[in-house]
C-alpha cells in the first residue's frame, strides 16, 4: 500500500487578520510568488511527487479571486483531496458554491476562540461574526467543515468553550484540529508547555462532551509525555516508526527509557529553547504505546478500518452480506480489549456514505460501529440513508452512554434503526467501569438501555468475557432479566488479533475457566426466557466448546474460504469434526497463549475426544 502524501501549497502570504503567533503572514505579497502561474506550478510540482492531498493555505487564500480555479486545477491534475485552510471571514455564498463546484473536499476554518473574544486574538473587529457566516455558507454549499484551533497564550482559558460553541451554533463540523505553535514572530504569544498541555486536556474533555472528534496537528504538536495522563490524550496522536526522524526535533534524556522512542521524533528544538528537559518524562506503559501508534499514514489507516466486509450466516444456511462501517473511531470508553484504532479522527462523511450505499444497495445488513458511533452527529442521518436505500437491517454497535439523553433513542427509532447491539461488560459499576476505564459510564449505559427499552428497537446486550469479569456472568444475566427482560444477550470472548490488545492471561481467560460460569448464566437465561446468541461468531468460542446443543450448528452456512483473514488456527481434533467448515476454530493469539488441547471433534450423534 502506498503512503498518502500530503502537500501544503501556499497560495499567498498576506491575510486580512493579524494573529500575533502567525509565522506565515507577510505585510505585502511578493508578485512572483503570488501570481497564478506560480501557484499552479507549485501544485503541479507537488502532484508530480505523488501527492494525493493538496492543502491550499496562506496567508488567507480567500483573498484570491482565482481560488476556485486553483481547486479545479488540482482536482483535474489528479489530487484525490483538496483542502482549504481559511479564517472564512471573507467567504460569501457565491464563493462557497464556486469552491464546491470546483471539487473542494474540506474547509478547515480557523477558530481561536468561540465568540467575540476571537476578535482580540485575530485583531479583526467583527471577524468572528463574519467567520461564522462564512462557515455556514461553506456548509450550505455541501463542503465538509473542520475547525482548526491553535493553543496559544491568550486563548488558554478559551479553547475549552469551542466544542460547545460549535454545537450550539449548529455548525456541522466533522472534527476539531488543534495545534500548539512553538515558533512565532512574537514569542510572547506562545503558550508555555504546561499551560498548553492543560488547555489541550480541557479541550479534549469538552470535545468528548460535545461529541466532536478532536485531532492534533502532527506538524504543530508537543510530545505525548507532556501530559499528566498520557493515556487519556493518546488518541490525539498517530505515531509510527517511520516518523522518528523529523526536522527541527531532538532527543532529551527521557527519550532513552521511553517505549515510543522508536516512533516519536522527540521535542521541537524551538520548544526546548524555552523549556527545561525536566518537563518531559519517559512513557513506560505498553498500553500507551499501542494507543499512540498508527500503521502507515492516518488516511490509509482510516481507509483500512472504515469497512469490514462480513457475512451473516443465517440458521437456514443462507449467507447474507453484512458490513461493519465505522463512522467514528474515538470513544468515550477505553476497554483494554478494544481492537479499534481509537486515536484516529472520524472518516469523512463522503467516504461513510459510499460505504453505507454499497451494503444498502446489496440488500444486506449494515452494522454502524466505531469507536463509539453516537459521538458522530450524523448518526441518525446515516441510519435513515441505509434504510431508505435498501438495507435489509441496520444495527448500531454502541455502549449506549449517550442514548439516555432526551430524545436520542427515539430519534434513532424514527430513523429506522432495527437493532441496538449494546456493550455492557458487568452487572455493576465497579466491574464495568474498571473494564471500560470510564468511571460513571455504567450508570449512563443503564439509562441508555432504559431509553431503548421504551422504543421498538430490538436490544442485544454484548457481554465480552475477559479475566476481570469472568465470575460475573450469572449476575449479569440476572440484571438483564430484572431490568431489560425483552433484551437478548450476545456472548463474546476477548481476542487479541491486533497489536492494540494485550496478549496476557490477566486479560484473556482459558475456555476451560469460563465455561462453568457461562453454563450457569445460560441456565438463568433459559429460565427467564432470554435468548443467548453469538457462539458461532468470530468473537464467540469454538463450536465444540459451546455449552449448548451442537445440533443447532449443523445447518449453519459454511464459512467462506479465507473469511477469517488468517486469524484462526485449527487443532488436531478439528480435522475429524463435522462442524469444522462452520466453525472458525481457535484464534491464533489464543492458541499461542493457551494452546489448542481444549478443542474436540463433534460428529452427528456422537462426540470424538
Amino acid at each position: 500500500m502506498t503512503t498518502m502524501r500530503v502537500a501544503r501549497v501556499l497560495t499567498n502570504e498576506t491575510c486580512n487578520q493579524g494573529c500575533g503567533f502567525c509565522s506565515a503572514r507577510r505585510p505585502v505579497e511578493r508578485p512572483d510568488f503570488v501570481r497564478s502561474a506560480a501557484v499552479l506550478a507549485r501544485i503541479d510540482e507537488a502532484l508530480a511527487k505523488g501527492t494525493r492531498e493538496v492543502v491550499l493555505t496562506g496567508g488567507e487564500p480567500t483573498m484570491r479571486r482565482d481560488l476556485a480555479a486553483l481547486v479545479r486545477h488540482a482536482r483535474a491534475r489528479g489530487a484525490e483531496r483538496v483542502v482549504l485552510e481559511t479564517n472564512a471571514s471573507l467567504v460569501t455564498e457565491s464563493l462557497a458554491r464556486a469552491l464546491a463546484d470546483a471539487g473542494l473536499s474540506v474547509a478547515r476554518v480557523h477558530v481561536p476562540a468561540f465568540g467575540p473574544e476571537a476578535d482580540g486574538i485575530t485583531r479583526d473587529e467583527g471577524g468572528f461574526s463574519a467567520a461564522l457566516t462564512g462557515a455556514r455558507a461553506l456548509a450550505a454549499a455541501g463542503i465538509p467543515l473542520e475547525i482548526t484551533t491553535p493553543v496559544v497564550r491568550n486563548n488558554l482559558d478559551l479553547v475549552a468553550a469551542i466544542p460547545g460553541g460549535v454545537r450550539a451554533a449548529n455548525l456541522p463540523a466533522s472534527r476539531l484540529l488543534a495545534s500548539i505553535p512553538v515558533e512565532a514572530p512574537d514569542p510572547a504569544t506562545l503558550a508555555p508547555l504546561e499551560g498548553a498541555a492543560r488547555a489541550l486536556e480541557r479541550l479534549d474533555q469538552a470535545a468528548r462532551e460535545a461529541g466532536i472528534p478532536l485531532s492534533l496537528d502532527p506538524g504543530a504538536a508537543i510530545p505525548p509525555c507532556s501530559f499528566e495522563r498520557p493515556a487519556r490524550l493518546a488518541h490525539l496522536y498517530a505515531l509510527n516508526p517511520g516518523g522518528v526522524n523529523r526536522p527541527g526535533h531532538e532527543r532529551v534524556p527521557a527519550c532513552g527509557a521511553c517505549v515510543v522512542s522508536d516512533r516519536c521524533p522527540g521535542v521541537p528544538r524551538a520548544l526546548l529553547a524555552r523549556e527545561t528537559t525536566s518537563a518531559f518524562r519517559p512513557l513506560t506503559e505498553d498500553r500507551v504505546r499501542r494507543k499512540l501508534t498508527v500503521i502507515s499514514s492516518v488516511r490509509e489507516q482510516i481507509d483500512r478500518e472504515l469497512v469490514t466486509r462480513d457475512v451473516h450466516r443465517a440458521p437456514d444456511g443462507r449467507l447474507v452480506p453484512s458490513h461493519i462501517v465505522r463512522i467514528q473511531f474515538q470513544c468515550n470508553q477505553a476497554c483494554d480489549f478494544c481492537f479499534v484504532s481509537t486515536h484516529l479522527p472520524a472518516p469523512e462523511d463522503e467516504a461513510v456514505r459510499r460505504a453505507i450505499l454499497e451494503i444498502a444497495h446489496a440488500g444486506g445488513v449494515l452494522q454502524v460501529s466505531g469507536g463509539e458511533p453516537t459521538l458522530n452527529g450524523r448518526l441518525h442521518a446515516y441510519v435513515a440513508l441505509a434504510k431508505r436505500e435498501g438495507a435489509m437491517a441496520v444495527e448500531l454497535q454502541t455502549n449506549a452512554v449517550r442514548l439516555g439523553e432526551p430524545g436520542r433513542a427515539r430519534e434513532l427509532e424514527e430513523a429506522g434503526l432495527d437493532v441496538a447491539f449494546v456493550s455492557l461488560h458487568g452487572s455493576r459499576a465497579e466491574i464495568s467501569d474498571m473494564i471500560t476505564r470510564a468511571p460513571g459510564t455504567f450508570e449512563k449505559t443503564a439509562r441508555g438501555l432504559d431509553a431503548l427499552a421504551q422504543t421498538k428497537i430490538r436490544v442485544r446486550l454484548n457481554f465480552v468475557f475477559c479475566a476481570p469479569n469472568l465470575a460475573d456472568f450469572p449476575d449479569f444475566v440476572r440484571l438483564v432479566a430484572a431490568r431489560w427482560p425483552a433484551a437478548e444477550i450476545n456472548v463474546s470472548v476477548v481476542g487479541a488479533f491486533t497489536d492494540l490488545v494485550p496478549r496476557t492471561e490477566s486479560l484473556i481467560p482459558r475456555y476451560t475457566d469460563l465455561l462453568p460460569v457461562m453454563r450457569e448464566g445460560l441456565g438463568i437465561a433459559r429460565a427467564a426466557g432470554i435468548p443467548v446468541l453469538g457462539f458461532e461468531s468470530m468473537c464467540g468460542i469454538p463450536l465444540c466448546l459451546a455449552p449448548v446443543d451442537p445440533r443447532g450448528f449443523f445447518d449453519l452456512a459454511e464459512i467462506p474460504s479465507g473469511h477469517d483473514g488468517g486469524e484462526f488456527v485449527r487443532a488436531e481434533a478439528c480435522g475429524r469434526c463435522e462442524l469444522s467448515a462452520r466453525c472458525f476454530g481457535l484464534r491464533r493469539s489464543y492458541a499461542e497463549l493457551h494452546g489448542t488441547s481444549e478443542a474436540r471433534a463433534i460428529v452427528r450423534g456422537a462426540e470424538i475426544g
